[in-house]
């Protein structure tokens, strides 16, 4: 067995995932806990699920030491949030079994990108949130990201957010009726809207439970419906304009250029998927443009390996 260890955590706003691999690449340790996003659980939380992930490994191996570890947190976007999220991670660190070396802290987007590509590249995310972050001469830049109250723009909350309402719109008359609301209503039992306000206002609420409501755009915008289009393209719109907003504060203007899009949205959505394409080409026709079909943590786990300088498999 290889002598070097690296661990890396995607600490996401649903799930965290938490893996140990040798230097040659062998996994050791995988498990998925809660969202470890401090502003959306809570400080305790998060060091819950990170001293619970710890403990988990620790039953499976020997007290080795890691090299590297990479947490690549999402909620991490301030000076204050970094100074939090290393306190929170110094206190998981100090209570577990192992002995650590060099430890990263990032948001989650950064340190993906920077596993996905050591070179210049974008990388545009839109699952529960929206977020693009562009590394060029070593130098991050990013738009988006500004949380479900103030931003978000073109996200799975975003869309969930219109969806409802639209269809609440829709019983008023302030818009034409929708094949959202059946959709809607069909998929989680709801008699009708009164009920969907209940589901919508009860205290099991969630950021998540209403960015779920994205999943049924793209099924309306195959019924030709033209409330589901509209959100479709002002969506698709708000993600062009956070990926051109990184291009320009990175400086690119033309040449190959990788370009990596993420996130349930985009994955879900091909409507969504095939306008911001094909804007971000009518604009930038040399950029290399890249789905991300890998799981999260495998890119945070390459951003371990690119830390500790190990031979990375394509």
């Amino acid at each position: 067995m290889c002598n070097q260890y690296i661990l890396a955590v995607d600490g996401g706003a649903t799930k965290t995932t938490m893996s140990i691999r040798t230097a040659n690449r062998l996994e050791l340790f995988s498990a998925t806990s809660t969202g470890s996003n401090y502003q959306a659980v809570g400080i305790e939380s998060v060091q819950h699920v990170l001293i619970g992930l710890m403990r988990s490994a620790a039953a499976h191996l020997p007290p080795v030491h890691l090299e590297v570890a990479v947490f690549a947190m999402a909620g991490m976007d301030t000076k204050r949030d970094k100074i939090i999220l290393e306190e929170i991670i110094e206190q998981s660190v100090a209570r577990s079994s192992f002995t650590f070396g060099t430890i990263i802290i990032e948001n989650d987007v950064e340190a993906t990108l920077k596993g996905l590509c050591e070179e210049n590249a974008t990388l545009l995310i839109s699952g529960t949130g929206a977020i693009c972050y562009s590394v060029a001469d070593q130098t991050t830049f990013r738009a988006g990201g500004w949380g479900h109250r103030v931003g978000d723009e073109g996200s799975g909350y975003w869309i969930g957010k219109h969806i409802a309402k639209a269809i609440f719109r829709a019983v008023d008359g302030r818009n034409e009726p929708t094949a959202l609301t059946k959709l809607v209503l069909e998929a989680y039992k709801l008699e009708d809207s009164d009920a969907l306000l209940n589901w919508i206002y009860s205290e099991e609420y969630t950021n998540t439970r209403l960015a779920n409501l994205a999943s049924f755009l793209q099924q309306a915008v195959e019924q030709n419906d033209n409330v589901a289009k509209k959100i479709a393209e002002k969506a698709a719109m708000e993600l062009f304009l956070l990926s051109t907003t990184v291009l320009n504060k990175a400086n690119y203007i033309h040449g190959p250029h990788l370009f990596f899009l993420n996130g349930g949205v985009l994955k879900n959505n091909e409507f969504i998927l095939n306008l911001v394409k094909e804007k971000l080409v009518a604009v930038y026709p040399q950029l290399i443009i890249h789905m991300c079909e890998k799981k999260p943590i495998e890119a945070i786990v390459k951003r371990a390996f690119h830390a500790l300088k190990a031979p990375i498999n394509p």
